[in-house]
């Protein structure tokens, strides 16, 4: 298994990165926090002051609104634990008193503003009330990472301790009999009950500290009991408690995680419930919950996971649709493609080989990433891979989900950089950074400095160690190079071993230097033919980067066909230094195509990923148009289509020049 770095380990010092991160550290927190604190003209935080005076009747916005701020504490604690900023900090102090003092309200422990306001009799959706529209144990979930990540930012255990108090009543309700069967109907307790038995088992004096200043006796393996029974009862319906009795596909609940095999229902959900699946799996050391994990994220990345890294192809309750059923004008939440990101951290965690951080790269910049504009205060919800000109990133939203999301991820960037496992320090991510980390015992001190990505290819690592002792340095190979070339001491390493990682074993010395250089071919990829809203089109690549065509730098269209031939790099301004792609069309005409993150950002105008090629035949094998026509295929009852070399891929390379 590899693990993670603790957060302030690791620090972006240099780069793309850097400069993202600043910028959403000053403007986009700043605007997140100023427009929940204004949402509905009360703000999100009056329903913690209307349950702490007993107020009951109104509600600031949906039942999940506590989750949403505690998931922006969660990201703001991680950007100041990186970067201190004592502004923040006291922002996080002032509604950590105000959620302790609606808290003490029940005597429980218990905390839903929503349900507490608006259906007091309802909780945990009992007596005619909705697990699925309250989001009892997702706000929860998302309080007790709250709580978790400003302790490790600041040592400060108040919040915490709040998270422990509800994370307490959870347990006191739900679990084998003569407890409830409910499990949750929108995910993420299930990780954040993990994280909190992590956190409490790992540290005496914390609990110490629980028992002494709030009079809480901690027992955290009863959070990882929780967990499990989430796990374990997904699909048993005899005896469940809350309504709806059955939430089926949708939420994940349909049948036992035995037997779940193909990633349906809500992607957000679905996302978030199979990384608490892998982090269940990863403490119990149980088997049946890491191969469960490993054949959803088969099924996902096989055959629903859109070019940019995105899922959830059905506006339709925000679902995945059916296998390579991948439309251009899918659903693609920005929500989802978080999820899907901590899933992929998961699961590099637990099979420690690299396609988990290419999945986890390609959605950060192309399904993420895109979720905020480049002035850092509008936003994405969906992420269509194609617009007649209509859409537009929004200054605010009625279900402002994204925003949070997006914040917890940046925030904790820095912790998918590096991984340590026994006698190896990985290098993951390829990106300007510093850390101090500890190999087997072993104090060693590791820096990226001019590293390139996703522009340039160059990148330098520099070690060093407290004594010259060896160690293994594993550097992963990016599915999206070309040519790949590590040097050390003057010898070239460019193989990988089995799981994408370029090995070199050396007592480095203090200073040691490592070069790297990796071709960032432009490239043209081609979809798997059962993805019949593709055929006989290309999508643009280089380096991490989805490339799309805007209607600013096409004028004619976005109705073209490529020519074949080799396509061209430049640099030009567009919000900033960037690489465009350019090339031939097959009339004579010319294309330019820009970086995807950064499109809708010259207004509205016309967008296209997927683009026609010369040379390859739309209707050729194409055809499955509907679900029945993929199912007849498999049956032997359709048509035919070359699948020769196409075995456990959904994207690949075409070579056309």
């Amino acid at each position: 298994m590899m693990n993670r770095p603790g957060h302030r380990q690791v620090h972006i010092t240099e780069g793309f990165w850097k400069e993202q991160l600043d910028k959403i550290h000053h403007v986009t927190v700043w605007d997140v926090l100023n427009k929940f604190e204004h949402d509905h003209e009360d703000g999100i935080m009056k329903n913690y002051e209307w349950v702490a005076e007993k107020k009951p009747g109104k509600h600031v916005g949906p039942p999940w609104y506590d989750g949403l701020i505690c998931e922006v504490i969660r990201g703001i604690s991680d950007i100041i634990a990186a970067s201190y900023d004592k502004e923040l900090d006291e922002k996080i102090e002032a509604y950590t008193e105000q959620i302790s003092r609606a808290q003490e309200a029940d005597p429980d422990g218990y905390i839903n503003t929503y349900t507490t306001l608006i259906c007091p009799d309802r909780r945990w959706g009992e007596n005619g009330g909705s697990l699925i529209w309250q989001h009892e144990t997702y706000n929860i979930g998302c309080l007790a990472e709250a709580g978790i990540h400003y302790y490790l930012a600041t040592g400060k255990t108040k919040l915490l301790s709040c998270a422990v108090k509800a994370a307490d009543c959870m347990c006191s309700v739900m679990g084998p009999a003569p407890r409830k069967n409910i499990v949750p109907a929108h995910s993420l307790a299930e990780e954040a009950m993990v994280k909190l038995y992590r956190l409490l088992k790992d540290d005496p004096k914390l609990v110490r500290t629980l028992k002494e200043e709030y009079a809480l006796s901690v027992r955290p393996e009863k959070y990882l009991e929780l967990a499990r029974f989430w796990m374990d009862h997904r699909g048993v319906h005899a005896d469940r408690a809350s309504f709806p009795h059955y939430m089926g596909e949708y939420a994940q609940d349909h049948c036992r995680i035995e037997e779940q095999s193909e990633a349906v229902g809500h992607a957000v959900r679905a996302a978030l419930m199979y990384t608490g699946l892998t982090a269940v799996g990863i403490e119990t050391g149980e088997e049946k919950y890491l191969a469960a994990a490993k054949r959803l994220w088969d099924n996902v990345e096989q055959t629903k996971l859109h070019i940019s890294g995105g899922i959830g192809a059905v506006h339709n309750e925000e679902r995945f649709g059916y296998q390579y059923d991948l439309p251009n004008d899918a659903y693609l939440e920005t929500c989802a493609g978080v999820a899907f990101a901590f899933w992929a951290g998961e699961m590099y965690r637990a099979f420690g080989e690299s396609r988990y951080i290419d999945a986890f790269e390609c959605a950060l910049y192309n399904n993420v990433l895109p979720g905020l504009s480049a002035d850092g205060v509008h936003y994405f919800y969906e992420n269509p891979l194609i617009s007649d000109g209509m859409v537009e990133r929004w200054s605010w939203h009625g279900c402002p989900c994204c925003p949070p999301m997006f914040l917890k991820l940046m925030g904790c960037l820095q912790d998918y950089v590096y991984a340590v496992g026994e006698g190896r320090l990985a290098v993951n991510l390829h990106i300007g950074s510093e850390a101090e980390l500890a190999v087997d015992g072993l104090q060693v001190k590791i820096g990226q400095k001019n590293c390139g990505i996703p522009w340039s290819g160059e990148n330098t690592i520099v070690l060093h160690p407290e004594r010259e002792e060896a160690f293994t340095l594993a550097i992963r190979r990016p599915a999206w190079s070309g040519s790949f070339c590590a040097v050390c001491r003057g010898r070239r390493y460019e193989e990988t071993d089995g799981k994408g990682y370029v090995l070199i074993t050396e007592a480095f010395r203090d200073g040691e230097e490592i070069h790297i250089s990796m071709e960032l071919p432009a490239m043209k990829v081609e979809a798997h033919p059962y993805v019949s809203a593709d055929v006989g089109r290309v999508a643009l690549m280089r380096g991490p980067l989805l490339y799309c065509l805007e209607e600013a730098d096409n004028p004619g269209g976005m109705d073209v066909t490529l020519a074949n031939g080799a396509l061209s790099v430049s640099q030009q301004e567009i919000c900033g230094p960037v690489r465009v792609l350019s090339g031939a069309c097959a009339d004579g005409g010319t294309f330019t195509a820009i970086p995807y993150y950064l499109w809708n950002n010259r207004g509205k105008g016309k967008m296209a990923v997927w683009l026609k090629q010369e040379g390859k035949d739309a209707g050729a094998g194409n055809a499955w148009e509907t679900a029945g026509d993929y199912a007849a295929h498999r049956t032997g009852a359709g048509k035919a289509a070359d699948l020769t070399g196409w075995e456990g891929k959904l994207y690949r390379r075409y070579d056309a020049g």
